[in-house]
């Protein structure tokens, strides 16, 4: 089964002020919108801003995620923020182990994993940044790096937890740099990664664990960098400061299935029937409705039955002629006074005509519309 691509924002310690953080909400807000159910969207603010954002950014589809938990619990420990009290301030994700957390504050592999540890068992799900510096890339050790990093998590992780955790493989000579691993670059560390969690931890959660990419991930360079069968999406740093932030989640959400209408008769009409999708021919030509304003219709079958077709859009009278060949998609029921059935063709339908001509003669004797209907006790004593 695929894995559902998951592009984050760490906005690190900007912008300066709440207002600004606001106003790039507002910018976001009018990008196209996210599908939620093709792509999963968090942002991290930093920490003042974090509970006046989430909100706004909530209802964009985006979740808000903190920067960092502490390794303890609540108690004397200043200036920490349990993962408790974030999840008790409906905080639903955390960044850990960011390299500016393990090369600026001295974060150890170990204190990660306990923060990671810490965060699950209070109910949040983990963005897990790994990855290694110049010196180890240039010595050939980004493979040891990170499973060094991985390594003190895997241990405390069960597996069944894994599927709340994000990998974010991140190279630290890239961030900021301008520098980005090519796709290729990218793609192998990302498989490497994934082997390493099959032989440390099962094939299974290798295999779902979603592993993004972060480095200087941009507009530009997003779209071939997502084409690679490991790169389940982009921890974004400066870009996601931008409004052009949603074009890169645009480019990483996977285009839509096209697949062709399963096309019905006629006879499978009833008063439930939703998504209709047939093939017809009209019989009696459209014409509005009397005592009506806007509401026209027409008469179409093909070789099951016929069914009155309602519509408001005046421009499909001049499709619905005697005899056309015509493609409806999408239509709905309606019931009318006296427990008559309707095709109904709104805004969310397609109706218009045939690609061909259809090669059948309507069973005008069998007319679905004149069947009627009344409402019944579901619970019949």
């Amino acid at each position: 089964m695929p894995r559902k691509p998951i592009v984050g924002g760490n906005w690190k310690c900007n912008p300066k002020t709440l207002e600004e953080a606001q106003k790039l909400i507002g910018e976001w807000k009018n990008q196209v919108p996210l599908d939620k159910r093709k792509i999963d969207v968090f942002a991290c603010p930093m920490m003042p801003h974090l509970l006046k954002v989430k909100l706004p950014m909530e209802k964009l589809g985006i979740s808000a995620c903190a920067q960092n938990c502490s390794k303890t619990g609540e108690g004397a420990f200043t200036g920490e923020v349990s993962a408790a009290q974030l999840k008790d301030a409906r905080v639903q994700w955390t960044l850990l182990g960011h390299s500016e957390r393990r090369t600026k504050y001295g974060e150890t592999d170990e204190e990660v994993a306990e923060k990671v540890s810490q965060a699950l068992a209070a109910g949040l799900k983990v963005v897990l940044a790994i990855g290694e510096l110049l010196d180890e890339r240039e010595a050939s050790k980004t493979d040891e790096v990170n499973e060094r990093m991985l390594k003190p998590v895997v241990a405390k992780v069960k597996e069944e937890d894994w599927s709340r955790i994000v990998i974010a493989y991140e190279p630290v000579w890239a961030i900021g740099t301008g520098k980005v691993a090519t796709p290729e670059q990218a793609e192998e560390t990302h498989a490497a990664i994934r082997a390493y969690m099959a032989k440390a931890v099962s094939e299974d959660v290798a295999e779902k664990v979603r592993i993004q990419y972060g480095g200087s991930v941009t507009v530009d360079n997003c779209a071939e960098l997502i084409k690679k069968p490991n790169i389940d999406g982009f921890l974004v740093g400066g870009a996601s400061l931008k409004a052009s932030f949603m074009e890169i989640v645009q480019k990483s959400t996977p285009p839509p299935v096209l697949k062709k209408p399963k096309w019905s008769k006629i006879t499978d009409l009833n008063p439930t029937t939703k998504g209709f999708n047939c093939m017809l021919k009209c019989t009696k030509a459209a014409a509005q409705v009397e005592g009506t304003e806007g509401v026209f219709e027409a008469v179409c079958g093909d070789d099951t039955g016929m069914c009155t077709v309602s519509f408001r859009n005046k421009d499909l009278c001049d499709i619905c002629k005697e005899g056309a060949s015509l493609r409806m998609q999408n239509a709905a029921v309606r019931m009318v006074k006296g427990g008559y059935m309707r095709l109904v063709v709104d805004k969310w339908s397609a109706f218009k005509p045939a690609d061909e001509p259809v090669d059948f003669e309507v069973k005008t004797s069998n007319d679905v519309s004149s069947v009627e209907y009344e409402l019944v006790d579901a619970w019949p004593d």
